[in-house]
């Protein structure tokens, strides 16, 4: 079982080789040829900073000529050339600045006629397919092997890759050389200014070699091309074979390796014949192909196939591999390193490198686009790592995942996810269609945010600032409904877990809670996601979403005054059992501004005195004292001075006249100094806004 499947890799494997090769085969010659159009299509820039390129040879001739001219006052000491030679040499060499491309274009045409007959050569057996190569391979093998095993699988799947990445290697010497003409002509301007000086014109004469080196190679790739075709043609018609009867598919393989290794290495032996030709072809194979990698990492692949699927093949029997297969790869592809590897932009990767990795993260890839969900582990790896080494998360497969790494976001619909180093952004959609951005960043990582934010626990136990905004913002802000029933204390406790024991809250309004018991008395409490700090006396809550609450010092709860004749002495002593720790004998209580809290006496000798609840009134200015009533209730005390006043007199609420004059009587009263001013109510913040995002720490 295991062999067919094998088989039918390598086979697989093997026709996408020579579908590839099949591809490309001839594309190269007819698309490069000897002139510049693929040079000036593909880079457009090139053609129109030649006129740059112009201009800057002419300053630097001018500065060579200019220099030259200077060290000829020098003498016979400087050996300075001769200023008529110089001077003619560098007029001759501006004017052939002004047409570099098109002499350039003049060699090209020389090379033109080689180039061309060399393509127009017919060979009737050269009208061949790549098709046929693995196929070839396979019955040649065949013929050498008793019989197809996995090692003459093997041996195709190296001999196929070998053939087949070589001649990548080739194509790709003759695209870096066609590129060589190419920058070669647009930056002729250059090498022409080297030839005005004895001193320079060695640069020009180099520059001279090796556009003709190069004029060589490009005629030579059009030979070496056409030479391996017509070896492929011959080759698939019959096995390999020579005329007299000797030769096998490895000679000709071999000498098709050494032919291709040949036309690679030309150039160097171009070189090592004094010419100036350029060394291409370096590493630009290894770079674009990950070949080696794959080939290098292909024999512990298949030595750890059963790992990878999670079975060990020596040990699985048909049914078991397949049981085998199928558990390994639900075990191995959820949500793991692999799939997170696949789905990272960047960053350290968790999985395994070489071949083995490459392999696990094309089938993590397969899984992320088929539904895959990461663990919250995976999501930790990218989001509390720094973002120098952490890489980003996004798309469909975050939007899915996020939940498993931040609890609270379960139930929402989840959309434009982004994870990184430190910082977590996404848009919720709550089930009533209320749609809020929401910003998490890494406690560990940012400074506390300055606007209103909740602190929220990953999967991980790592600590997030979490703000949000837009419609749906106060549901990541607000505490639960509250009726102020008894029966929903323990909800309280739960959802404030420092409010007094026996505290009951009603939901009066948006962030607004109303609080009662507890610690005796009502007060408010104010969302600080909805209000600003409070300038009142009050203490900060944080509910279980971390969301901080301003719970506000009660107001002072004053005793009921009563009014009308026989009331006086009832509300001395009222005041007296309220305020026990006044000195001064009261002789009148006046109890009309005790709903705005403040309450006044009067004094025997006329004096008097206003108090101010200290939870609705700031500390007075000027001279004032603090006593605590019976409930623990703080009053600011401002003493008054006895005055007389001239009033007008009333009857039936008009004045009343004494001719053209408004009667007046003299009315014993108290003059007090400025009162204190009023606590206002917290103002509320513009809401949702989002906050402004923290400041990063500084690395310690």
């Amino acid at each position: 079982m295991l062999d067919w499947v094998f088989e039918g890799i390598v086979n697989w494997i093997s026709g996408i080789v020579s579908q590839m090769m099949d591809a490309v085969s001839g594309l190269f010659l007819q698309a490069l040829g000897t002139d510049l159009t693929a040079m000036e299509e593909y880079f457009p820039f090139v053609s129109k900073a030649f006129t740059v390129l112009q201009y800057m040879a002419w300053t630097v001739l001018f500065l060579v000529t200019v220099w030259q001219l200077f060290r000829a006052f020098g003498g016979p000491v400087t050996e300075a050339e001769n200023p008529g030679t110089l001077l003619a040499r560098s007029s001759l060499f501006a004017l052939l600045i002004g047409y570099a491309k098109q002499i350039f274009l003049l060699v090209l045409d020389i090379a033109r006629a080689p180039y061309t007959a060399l393509m127009e050569i017919g060979m009737g057996g050269e009208d061949f397919t790549f098709a046929g190569v693995e196929q070839t391979l396979s019955n040649g093998l065949a013929t050498v092997l008793a019989a197809a095993s996995v090692v003459g699988l093997l041996l195709l799947v190296v001999l196929e890759i070998s053939l087949g990445w070589n001649y990548f290697k080739l194509l790709l010497e003759t695209v870096e050389r066609y590129i060589v003409v190419g920058v070669l002509c647009y930056t002729s301007p250059l090498a022409f200014s080297m030839g005005a000086s004895k001193a320079t014109v060695q640069v020009f004469r180099s520059w001279c070699r090796m556009v003709g080196s190069q004029m060589l190679l490009l005629v030579m790739n059009v030979w070496f091309l056409r030479a391996f075709n017509s070896s492929m043609g011959q080759y698939v018609g019959n096995g390999g074979a020579l005329s007299n009867g000797q030769g096998s598919i490895f000679l000709w393989l071999f000498c098709a390796l050494a032919f291709l290794k040949t036309a690679q290495k030309f150039d160097s032996f171009l070189a090592s014949l004094g010419l100036n030709a350029a060394q291409t072809g370096s590493g630009m194979g290894m770079e674009l192909l990950m070949a080696a990698r794959v080939v290098g990492g292909a024999g512990g692949g298949v030595r750890s196939a059963g790992s990878v699927f999670g079975r060990d093949s020596a040990t699985a029997g048909t049914g078991a591999a397949a049981a085998g297969f199928a558990s390994g790869f639900a075990d191995r592809f959820r949500g793991n390193s692999y799939v997170r590897d696949a789905v990272t932009d960047g960053g350290v990767r968790m999985g395994a490198g070489g071949g083995a990795g490459f392999i696990g993260r094309a089938f993590g890839g397969i899984a992320a686009r088929n539904g895959a969900v990461l663990t919250g582990n995976s999501i930790s790896s990218v989001a509390s790592r720094d973002p120098g080494s952490s890489g980003m998360m996004a798309g469909d497969i975050a939007d899915r995942s996020l939940s498993n790494y931040m609890p609270q976001l379960g139930g929402y619909q989840l959309s434009e996810t982004q994870i990184s180093g430190g910082r977590i952004s996404t848009f919720a959609v709550s089930a009533d269609g209320k749609e809020a951005g929401v910003e998490l960043y890494s406690a560990a990582q940012f400074e506390k945010p300055e606007g209103p934010y909740s602190m929220v626990t990953a999967s991980d136990g790592s600590q997030w600032y979490q703000m949000a905004g837009g419609a749906g913002a106060g549901a990541f802000y607000d505490a639960p409904f509250f009726t102020g029933s008894m029966d929903e204390t323990a909800r309280v406790a739960a959802a404030f877990p420092g409010a007094p024991e026996g505290t009951t809250l009603r939901t009066a309004g948006e962030g607004l809670l109303e609080a009662c018991g507890g610690d005796g008395g009502n007060a408010l409490w104010y969302n600080s996601a909805y209000y600003e700090e409070p300038d009142a006396p009050h203490t900060v809550l944080s509910a279980s979403n971390g969301v901080e609450w301003y719970a506000m010092q009660p107001h002072a709860e004053t005793p009921e005054f009563e009014s009308g004749e026989g009331a006086a002495s009832y509300n001395r002593a009222s005041f007296q059992s309220f305020l026990p720790g006044y000195p001064e004998t009261v002789s009148f209580v006046d109890g009309s501004g005790q709903a705005d809290g403040r309450i006044e006496v009067r004094h025997a000798d006329g004096s008097g005195t206003r108090f101010y609840d200290s939870a609705q009134y700031a500390a007075p200015r000027g001279d004032y004292r603090v006593f605590e009533d019976s409930r623990g209730g703080q009053w600011y005390a401002v003493s008054g001075t006895a005055a007389a006043e001239r009033r007008p007199v009333y009857q039936n609420g008009q004045p009343v006249y004494d001719g053209d004059s408004v009667r007046t009587e003299i009315v014993e009263t108290v003059r007090y100094p400025a009162g204190p001013s009023r606590f206002g109510e917290p103002k509320a913040r513009k809401h949702p806004d989002g906050g402004k995002p923290p400041k990063r720490k500084r690395p310690v």
